[in-house]
Parts: C-alpha cells; sequence; structure tokens
C-alpha cells in the first residue's frame, strides 16, 4: 500500500507534536509539506522533518493534493483550510479547540460531510486514560459517581501569544485547556453533559481568563469538577474517578500513569504502561481511519458536544466565548 502524503499547516509548538507523531510512523506516511504564514518556522520544521515549505496552506493544498492535513493554526484561521481541504477530499486532522464558537464548529464539520474529519482531543488516546475506560466498562469501578480533573501550570507566554488574544483564540484558559477536561469527562462516562456551572478570574495582565473551574453534571447524574490555570507554579495533570466500588487516579506526571483501589484493596494497584504516547496514537488512528474509511474515535459530533458546553460555560460565567 502507498504510504499517505501528509501535510501540515501552522510550524507552531503544537506542530512539532504533530510532525513528530508522524515521523514515528514512518512506515505508513510521509510528511510532504508544511506551511505557515510565518517562512522561517516552516523551514525550522521542515528542515527536521522534511517537506516542502509554503507561506501559504491553501496553495500548498492546491500544489501537492496531499492525502491528509494535520491543521495546527490558531483557531480564528482554520475555515478557510478546512474548506480547501474539503473540495480536495483531502482527511483533515483538526487542533483544539475545534474552532472560536459552536457555529464556526457546525461551519468545520458541515464542510467536511463525507470526509475524514478528527478533532485532536489527543486525550482519548492516552493509555492510562482508556485503561480506565475499561476499569469502568468493566464495572470494577461500580456506579460513577464523580470525576475530578485538574490541568494547571505558569504559562511563562501569557501576553506574549496569541493563546491570551481572544479575538484569535476565542477566550483563554477555558476554551483552550477545559476543551480537553469536557472531552475527557464524556468519555469516561461515556454520557453527555446536561448541567454546567463555570467560575473564572484573572490573575495576570491579559484580556482573557487564566484560571477556570467548571461544574458539570451528566445525563445519568455523574458529577464532574473541572479545573485549570495558567497561574500556579506547581503544575499537577490529574484526574481522580470515584465509583461506588473504587476509585483510579490518572496522573500524567506519575511514572504509574494509573493506579486504582478497590472496596476490599489494601493497596493501591498500580500500571505502567509501555506504549506510544498519545501523539503518536492518535495520528496513529487517523492514518488508519484514511486507510479504511472509517469514522474517527473522535468525530465532528464529539467537537460539536464539547463546543456546546464550553458555550454554556462562558454563558453560566457571564461572559461571551
Amino acid at each position: 500500500m502507498a504510504k499517505i502524503r501528509v501535510a501540515v499547516i501552522g510550524a507552531g509548538g503544537i506542530a512539532e507534536a504533530h510532525l513528530r507523531a508522524y515521523a514515528a510512523r514512518a512506515e505508513r506516511c510521509a510528511i510532504v509539506g508544511i506551511a505557515d504564514v510565518l517562512e522561517p518556522a516552516a523551514r525550522e520544521k521542515a528542515a527536521t522533518y522534511g517537506g516542502a515549505v509554503f507561506t501559504d496552506g491553501e496553495e500548498m493544498l492546491h500544489q501537492l493534493q496531499p492525502d491528509a492535513v494535520s491543521i495546527c493554526t490558531p483557531p480564528k484561521y482554520r475555515i478557510p483550510y478546512v474548506k480547501a481541504a474539503a473540495t480536495r477530499g483531502i482527511a483533515v486532522l483538526c487542533e483544539k479547540p475545534p474552532a472560536r464558537t459552536h457555529a464556526e464548529t457546525q461551519a468545520i464539520v458541515d464542510a467536511m460531510r463525507g470526509g475524514v474529519l478528527q478533532f485532536a482531543f489527543c486525550h482519548r488516546f492516552h493509555r492510562p486514560l482508556q485503561a480506565a475506560q475499561e476499569l469502568i466498562r468493566g464495572g470494577k469501578l461500580g456506579a460513577l459517581a464523580q470525576i475530578e480533573n485538574r490541568f494547571a501550570f505558569r504559562f511563562a507566554r501569557a501576553g506574549l501569544s496569541w493563546f491570551t488574544e481572544a479575538e484569535v483564540a476565542g477566550g483563554g484558559i477555558l476554551i483552550d485547556t477545559l476543551v480537553h477536561s469536557i472531552d475527557i469527562f464524556r468519555a469516561l462516562t461515556g454520557d453527555e453533559i446536561a448541567r454546567t456551572q463555570a467560575a473564572v478570574s484573572r490573575t495576570l495582565p491579559i484580556e482573557v481568563e487564566d484560571s477556570a473551574s467548571l461544574l458539570v453534571q451528566s445525563v445519568g447524574g455523574v458529577i464532574g469538577s473541572l479545573n485549570c490555570s495558567w497561574v500556579t507554579p506547581v503544575a499537577e495533570s490529574i484526574v481522580r474517578i470515584h465509583g461506588s466500588e473504587g476509585q483510579a487516579v490518572i496522573d500524567y506526571n506519575a511514572d504509574a500513569g494509573l493506579r486504582y483501589r478497590l472496596a476490599d484493596d489494601e493497596d493501591w494497584t498500580l500500571r505502567s504502561f509501555d506504549a506510544p504516547d498519545r501523539f503518536v496514537a492518535q495520528a496513529d488512528h487517523f492514518l488508519r481511519c484514511i486507510e479504511s474509511g472509517r469514522e474517527p474515535l473522535v468525530s465532528g459530533a464529539d467537537g460539536l458536544a464539547v463546543m456546546r458546553v464550553i458555550e454554556s460555560a462562558y454563558e453560566s460565567a457571564g461572559m461571551q466565548s
């Protein structure tokens, strides 16, 4: 089978993760082009990963006609590239958040109908999270009651990056980081979110929120406490899952990526995983969907569901996304 020809639009930090992941699957795909409005950024990535350099993403798609493209631009600029890919039958892996609004996300989904569209909620491919899903589905934890999640660190580039420009990003940390938390909650519960209440704050001299907490409840009644911050110097990336028969903890910074303790256990069971990281697994899944034509695990419907919650959260906090 011929290798899948892949291009990347946007050569910033997250593009590095996409390019590295594709390079890890070089037996199945070839990086043919990298585009960025800042030519030096594209050239730097191409020097490491190969591919032709462009400053115009649409022109790259027109000239190269790749089989697939990762769109790693800021949210404001994604729709034209998605539409350009859709008209050429090019599969799309679109970074998170899907867009700045639910309406923009709908435009992306509509443009890609009949094609392969995957949103980059990479935590779905984190092996400890998948193992936690297996515990839940197998009934090991009993009935789910609560899920806690915190992603927090000190964002050194706050105020110097488009991440803190509302018009480009669509908001602050709530739309940038809590999109992952919302998708993780949906993946673990296997359910949609029925109720949302958010609180946001701004500690740094920037125009968007830099800390946010979101209280959610699934249709089935599971409560989620989702928290994130760009201002806390002690970084934490953790998910705690509480059920009627046990608890599981996914700690992204621990050697044992998952630990769980059931009702009758004296000690925690620790599990480590010798598996590709979530970015490689995400790219691998995307490539397999292109080969098979099946719908990705993280589909357009998932992007729309997450963005509905994001908009509800901003509204509950007295803000507009």
